[in-house]
């Protein structure tokens, strides 16, 4: 019976983020109150108070469940590498844009973020979030180009700084534009040239 209980609200709460994902989406994340999510996943305002204490719970939990293609890029670069450094940039990258493309609920996500997500006071810690996470791996791309300037794989001439911030603002433009229309083109496909473009353009 308790295992029962256990699973019951279990479920529960993955309606509720379902329903979440599916509002922000939608409607965007100011105009989505805590009463929408509710009567879309068919529970009771108790219920979801049960589960999540305000809206920036139910957003905190609705991103805790997926990883972040930038989150699982910065733990990727931190291991040991099976690749020339300036390939192992071009996987993680190109890595990066077939979750967007391919895994649902990371395309929500990103949508969310990029397009549904307004960055006023009461979703500000999302934004803290994603900024940080974005920082923190453009300082470990940044130290994997460094690596590669050391090695002679790129001119010494680049600045390493330079060389990440150009390759994250190629990849973010291909996902923000790919997500306004995602029949326009496709996203990987394309993608891939562009990376593959960006980094034999730099000098050697």
């Amino acid at each position: 019976m308790v295992r029962r209980t256990k699973e019951d609200a279990m479920e529960t709460r993955s309606k509720l983020l379902d329903a979440a994902e599916a509002l922000f989406s939608e409607k965007g994340v100011t105009h989505t109150s805590m009463m929408h999510v509710a009567e879309k996943a068919g529970v009771t305002r108790g219920a979801i108070y049960h589960h999540f204490e305000n809206k920036m719970d139910l957003i905190e939990s609705l991103m805790g469940r997926v990883k972040l293609p930038i989150d699982e890029m910065r733990e990727q670069i931190s291991e040991t590498s099976e690749f020339g450094i300036l390939e192992e940039i071009k996987a993680r990258s190109k890595e990066f844009l077939a979750r967007v493309q391919n895994e649902p609920q990371v395309q929500s996500l990103a949508s969310i973020l990029l397009h549904k997500c307004e960055y006023i006071d009461e979703v500000n810690p999302i934004k803290l979030r994603h900024v940080s996470g974005r920082n923190e791996c453009i300082d470990n791309v940044e130290n994997l180009f460094q690596k590669a300037i050391d090695a002679g794989e790129i001119a010494p001439t680049i600045e390493a700084r330079m060389a990440v911030i150009g390759l994250f603002s190629l990849v973010d433009g291909l996902i923000y534009n790919w997500l306004l229309a995602p029949d326009f083109f496709p996203l990987v496909e394309y993608g891939n040239t562009a990376i593959d473009t960006y980094v034999k353009g730099l000098p050697r």
